[in-house]
């Protein structure tokens, strides 16, 4: 592993500074003193800004009104008038993302002069009714000119992070990864690289392709701007796929006269978690059932809020393999290689009179594995695109059958013969990019990951949350320590909970089949004995690098309020409500959330419901009083707060509003 750092400051305040809005076209309540909980600690400005204007409802009118509120505002979100005249922009996603209660959400990335600010970017929240009620995310001022012609060119900064690696590399003795296996300590040998670029562009935003030689993949680099107040530095960002363990680290390098080819940034981005076929349903202690490929609608436990496109559900199987339009599942042989996966081989079908059957010989040999991996990934494609995870979202698919959002993206699945890096993980690049599923056995027990549904279910749910938070063309949308955390508690959620619809004894722990130990791979039983809170974060275990233990606490929040809409509307309607108000609040999440910002926008998705009538009044009102009791119970009460998205700052509020 390799060392990780993030020269960026998270505590400074821009707040007197702030001008008020714009009056001829914000809301009157802007013109109140900004509260300090809504001061982003790294640029100073404020990251939520309450509207309320109506204009007609078109996608494109919601693109050019999501630019004009930010435009016409630029005041209170800290740019000088200057600041449009020197380059500061924004740049729409193409799409218009939609909830289930028909809120409509658009992305805008900050650039400056078309290179795009690291990790800046605002989102806009539009009512039912075509309202724009709010914007909330993150910008930097940029008042004064940065030089873009870059002092280090993309050859050495690739050579100084090169040298980092080398120097950094930490030793993983003693470690577990996310399953509570031991992580290998690899020794990563890149000492013989020497860069070589393939391809390059006369824009300075778009990607240069340099040879791999002794990494994993060809490397990609940008150039972009690295906040770093009081200043905003140009820099190269590079994606790096290491050998042996596919770890993939994100790098910036300063390309600025102050310090050329400093290293600013060190970031993990991998993740360590017409047919038929005779699968494992959930794990491989189970016996085997032969399910029909695709599985049927009304066999989901989950159900659309919206009509269906006629071409849903789409044939899991292309001719006669374990390859088809959402997912490709490979067999790969560790002992040829534990880096790329070789020699690639598919599961065959039998056919016979127009049907493929896929039936392994061996319940717990090669072909078992790539069948039930593949299964497992099919069956969570539907299942988030019944929930609103389709095309236009940013789904997984190869061809997107109603021509929106970007294609050639299913999922790569290799299903290892031998052990991989963290015993499973996900990469999931922007929208169009193919996410990367590696499946490996857990040393500990033989088991492999390939038949349990609590691994795949996991991972998968990473790529789901990777491509909804701050929008599908966000790479870096879940890098913050409450961010990247609450993305393992996303993932721990859906794995559990989808299992759960059809037991009749609820499932508290996860990892217990693989790891073959009935306590699962976390500290604790996500019930509602869970002992810890917000208030604990920053401390103990719950620090920086220790994302999975974050993530405790906040699915351990969503186990209790499932738990509490089961109880007061049922099973069907109770898990269907939490799984919604899940995922509309992704849909119109900003990019790195806090687990308070998380709080605010499942409240809002539940208001959305009530206000399309969805939810009828007092359906609302218990609906709310639930999910208040959820966060309060773990410290998220009205006051609770920290310093955005860091473990700094955090103060727990266990009271509830007096409101409801």
């Amino acid at each position: 592993m390799i060392k990780q750092i993030d020269k960026r400051i998270y505590h400074f305040t821009n707040e007197p500074q702030l001008n008020r809005p714009d009056e001829s076209f914000s809301d009157p309540e802007l013109k109140k003193e900004t509260s300090k909980s809504t001061i982003n600690p790294l640029t100073g400005n404020v990251k939520f800004v309450m509207l309320n204007l109506e204009a007609s409802n078109t996608d494109e009118s919601f693109i050019t009104r999501a630019i004009e509120a930010v435009n016409h505002n630029s005041s209170v979100l800290g740019f000088s008038r200057d600041s449009v005249r020197e380059g500061m922009e924004f740049v729409p996603d193409p799409r218009v993302i939609k909830t289930s209660a028909n809120t409509s959400v658009v992305h805008l990335h900050q650039v400056y002069r078309g290179v795009p600010v690291y990790q800046m970017s605002r989102t806009c929240r539009f009512k039912e009714n075509g309202t724009l009620e709010d914007i909330v995310g993150d910008n930097v001022s940029l008042n004064e000119e940065i030089n873009l012609i870059p002092e280090t060119d993309v050859d050495s900064a690739i050579v100084a992070a090169n040298e980092y690696i080398i120097a950094n590399q930490t030793s993983t003795e003693g470690q577990v990864d996310g399953w509570g296996q031991p992580l290998p300590n690899v020794k990563i040998n890149t000492a013989g690289y020497s860069p070589k670029v393939l391809t390059t562009f006369p824009s300075p935003a778009q990607y240069t392709v340099l040879d791999k030689g002794v990494f994993e993949e060809n490397i990609t680099a940008h150039l972009t701007i690295f906040p770093q107040y009081p200043q905003s530095r140009l820099a190269w960002h590079f994606a790096i796929t290491l050998q042996d363990t596919m770890e993939q680290y994100e790098f910036i390098v300063a390309a600025d006269q102050k310090q050329s080819s400093e290293v600013l940034l060190c970031q993990r981005k991998s993740f360590h978690m017409k047919a038929e076929g005779s699968v494992y349903e959930f794990n491989g202690g189970e016996q085997r059932r032969l399910f029909p490929f695709p599985r049927p609608i009304t066999e989901y436990p989950v159900k659309p809020s919206s009509a269906l496109p006629n071409t849903f559900p789409v044939d899991w199987v292309e001719e006669t393999k374990t390859i088809g339009n959402s997912t490709q599942t490979l067999m790969c042989d560790s002992n040829v290689s534990t880096a790329e996966c070789t020699p690639a081989v598919p599961m065959e079908g039998k056919l016979d009179h127009e049907k493929v059957t896929f039936i392994p010989s061996d319940d717990s040999g090669d072909d078992q594995k790539i069948l039930n991996a593949f299964y497992f990934c099919n069956y969570m494609h539907d299942f988030f695109y019944i929930l609103g995870f389709d095309e236009k979202s940013g789904n997984f698919q190869d061809e997107n059958f109603t021509e929106l959002g970007l294609e050639k993206d299913h999922v790569k699945v290799n299903v290892f013969s031998g052990p991989v890096f963290g015993t499973a993980n996900m990469r999931t690049p922007a929208d169009g990019r193919n996410p990367i599923m590696n499946l490996g056995v857990v040393s500990s027990t033989n088991r492999h990951t390939a038949l349990d549904a609590d691994v795949i279910f996991h991972e998968y749910t990473h790529g789901v949350t990777n491509r909804l938070v701050g929008g599908p063309l966000d790479q870096n949308s879940l890098d913050m320590a409450q961010s990247s955390g609450m993305g393992e508690g996303w993932s721990d959620y859906f794995a559990l909970t989808i299992q759960n619809f059809s037991r009749t004894q609820e499932k508290v722990v996860t990892g217990a089949w693989v790891v073959n130990n009935n306590r699962g791979i976390r500290e604790f039983k996500y019930d509602d004995d869970f002992p810890d809170h917000f208030g604990d974060l920053g401390t103990g275990r719950y620090t920086e690098d220790d994302e999975h233990n974050i993530g405790e606490i906040w699915c351990a929040t969503l186990m209790y309020l499932n738990r509490r809409l089961v109880e007061k509307f049922g099973k069907d309607k109770g898990y269907n409500l939490t799984w919604r108000t899940v995922i509309d609040s992704l849909k119109i999440s900003r990019a790195n959330p806090s687990l308070i910002d998380a709080r605010d926008n499942m409240l809002n998705a539940i208001r959305d419901l009530r206000l399309i009538n969805q939810l009828s009044e007092d359906d609302f009102i218990t609906a709310n009083q639930c999910a208040w009791k959820a966060f309060c119970k773990f410290g998220m009460g009205p006051n609770a707060r920290s310093n955005g998205a860091t473990l700094n700052g955090i103060v727990a509020d266990f009271e509830l509003p007096q409101n409801i």
